[in-house]
């Protein structure tokens, strides 16, 4: 792969050292380092070694308080990045991800196993969330799913694949009877979201069935 897309930057943010890539549009350089000249994403050449930023409209971005849903496409560490596709209950085509906490959390802090003591990570990679945006700082959309209606909005069962359905404080599924604990919103299961996105999920889960 000669190309490759990288995170959100902001106007005057560094991206890269002049001795590994040469600026290219959108970039500006200062005492060796370039940066960028726009809010965009960052795309690097490395067949000619250059890098460019590709502008994104202001207007695109989400606002601190925006209410978003998206799919998990990442899980690293105690941290999740999804990819948006509405905000505020309108389609969002921009192809930005937001952050959040993969863990579950209460007053008391995190939940944890009665056994191993360890943080219990409560997503998984295709499970579709909402929440809410509460900070664009270093360069990143920083996403809140602690209120009563947000967090998983839908998932499919890890077990087999089936369908699921809201059961207490998480989902079961409706063709094993497996059980996962989840940070469940209110409404989970809404028919808006079905078919959800296609993330890749059904066709990863059909091949280990083969």
């Amino acid at each position: 792969m000669n190309k490759k897309t990288s995170e959100m930057v902001f106007p005057g943010e560094y991206i890269a050292e002049i001795e590994e890539f040469q600026a290219g549009n959108n970039t500006f350089t200062l005492d060796g380092a370039i940066r960028s000249t726009v809010l965009g994403k960052k795309e690097y050449d490395f067949k000619r070694r250059t890098i460019k930023i590709n502008p994104i409209n202001p207007q695109d971005l989400p606002k601190i308080g925006d209410v978003v849903m998206g799919f998990v496409e990442m899980l690293f560490g105690p941290m999740i990045s999804v990819k948006l596709f509405s905000v505020n209950n309108k389609p969002y085509n921009s192809g930005l991800s937001a952050i959040a906490s993969a863990r579950m959390g209460n007053k008391g802090g995190w939940n944890r196993d009665r056994y191993n003591r360890k943080p219990k990570s409560i997503y998984r990679f295709g499970d579709i969330i909402r929440g809410q945006i509460t900070s664009l700082m270093n360069s990143s959309i920083h996403l809140t799913v602690d209120e009563t209606n947000f967090g998983l909005l839908y998932s499919l069962c890890l077990n087999c694949g089936g369908d699921t359905v809201k059961v207490n404080n998480g989902v079961k599924c409706i063709e094993c009877s497996s059980y996962e604990e989840k940070r469940v919103a209110n409404d989970y299961g809404t028919s808006l979201l079905r078919p959800p996105i296609n993330t890749g999920k059904e066709n990863m889960i059909n091949s280990t069935r083969r």
